[in-house]
């Protein structure tokens, strides 16, 4: 067999752990998937093996180690899970023993499944003569620009980055509300934003690809318009990025908040129907034209400089971590 197709083997090996542990999220209630190490286990092995698989496609030979560490960490937070999480509940029929004896099982099975994908590295000759690119290093030239596939690569890992981003920012409004900074109420009871503080928050993953689809050129067209004049390009971006937030807030509300499930406002001064108020569209805004000015090009620029091995290696360990969430919550 020719080295490519071992390399590919190599990578499928990897690949079906990846899926094997996106199942497992799709078929699990999210109120079952307790936050512990089982999943800090799957977070770790399919970032793990996403990576692995991308080093593996560009003949990388950091796909060596990276394999070996990746069945390494699964084995002992596997062992972590199967001392220290809590047992799942189930019917009163089935024994304790027979419980601990199929989470052992499975994790037997888990770690069978990350060492098979290092073994098929490490110990095939033809493999590890093939993976003859070592890592480039080099500071990417920040005056060129990003080329199509770089665009996607932001823009994915914008969106996956910011949904999660945005659901802390949320959290830590809510404790500004509950010490009475502003004022509002939220649900306290709500697992979602409370206890799965790892539930994506989808709305606030297409603010940041609005912020750079939209909102960054308008700021970049207003400062031109003004002659480079920061104060009143700032005013009218400050504008625009209030009727845009609030409109994103609104229309959220209609399709996913027609029955006051999730916020209520109608107590609010200055509110719209319920589902948007002044006090939280002004929050937004400043967010916002925060992200537009500060962060998001100053996270632009450091994308510019970072080495393009480099971004994308945590480009494919972080996006594999996030569709397993993204299976947790949403299917």
């Amino acid at each position: 067999m020719l080295p490519f197709e071992r390399v590919f083997d190599s990578a499928i090996a990897n690949g079906q752990a990846i899926v094997e542990r996106l199942h497992d999220a799709a078929s699990t209630r999210a109120a079952d998937y307790h936050y512990g190490w089982r999943m800090i286990r799957d977070l770790a092995q399919v970032a793990g093996s996403g990576a692995t698989v991308w080093a593996l496609y560009k003949h990388k030979r950091i796909a060596i180690p990276l394999s070996i560490a990746t069945a390494a960490v699964t084995a002992g937070l596997t062992t972590l899970s199967a001392c220290f999480d809590p047992q799942p509940q189930t019917d009163d029929d089935v024994s304790k023993a027979d419980q601990t004896r199929d989470k052992i099982v499975k994790g037997i099975g888990d770690v069978m499944s990350s060492a098979i994908g290092a073994l098929s590295i490490a110990l095939n000759p033809p493999v590890c003569e093939a993976l003859d690119q070592p890592m480039n290093l080099a500071p990417r030239d920040p005056s060129l620009p990003f080329a199509p596939a770089e665009h996607v690569r932001n823009a994915v890992s914008l969106y996956a980055a910011y949904s999660l981003v945005g659901h802390w920012l949320e959290m830590l409004f809510c404790q500004l509300i509950k010490y009475g900074v502003v004022g509002g109420d939220y649900d306290r009871s709500n697992t979602m934003l409370w206890d799965w503080w790892l539930h994506p928050f989808p709305a606030e993953g297409i603010a940041g690809l609005l912020i750079a689809g939209a909102l960054l050129p308008l700021r970049d067209v207003l400062l031109r318009k003004f002659g480079g004049r920061l104060a009143p390009a700032l005013a009218v971006s400050f504008l625009v990025n209030q009727v845009a937030c609030t409109s994103i807030d609104y229309l959220t509300g209609m399709v996913a908040n027609r029955n006051y499930e999730l916020w209520d406002y109608r107590e609010m001064p200055f509110n719209f129907q319920g589902q948007v108020c002044l006090q939280n569209s002004l929050v937004y805004t400043t967010a916002a034209t925060l992200v537009t000015w500060v962060a998001y090009p100053a996270r632009e620029a450091w994308l510019k400089r970072l080495p393009e091995d480099v971004a994308n290696l945590g480009f494919w360990s972080f996006i594999p971590a996030y569709t397993l969430l993204s299976f947790i919550y949403f299917i």
